[in-house]
């Protein structure tokens, strides 16, 4: 990420800023750790909340009824019994 950003920024501050090359690859280099520096501080800054939102997640659904509970031979009426090329009661093409 670091070094990607350091390419792409480095490219910027050159040719979108003007700067000459080694003030562009000094340039490109402080936005890039800015840019490195906020992601970490995000993801880290997410990662326990991400933790316990799994760990929640997975409690409500070891608590709750799931799909798991259905006999698999159970068959609901409904947009299923629909034929696929959408037609009710057609059995043969017709064109008009």
């Amino acid at each position: 990420m670091l070094f990607s950003g350091w390419v792409v920024l480095t490219a910027v501050e050159r040719w979108a800023e003007q700067a000459p090359w080694p003030g562009a690859v000094r340039g490109g280099l402080l936005w890039a750790c800015v840019v490195a520096g906020v992601w970490w501080f995000a993801e880290w800054t997410q990662s326990p909340l991400r933790t316990a939102r799994e760990a929640a997640e997975a409690r409500a659904a070891d608590a709750s009824p799931g799909p798991q509970d259905v006999a698999p031979y159970e068959h609901e009426a409904g947009a299923d019994d629909e034929p696929a090329d959408g037609r009710r009661g057609s059995t043969t093409a017709s064109r008009r």
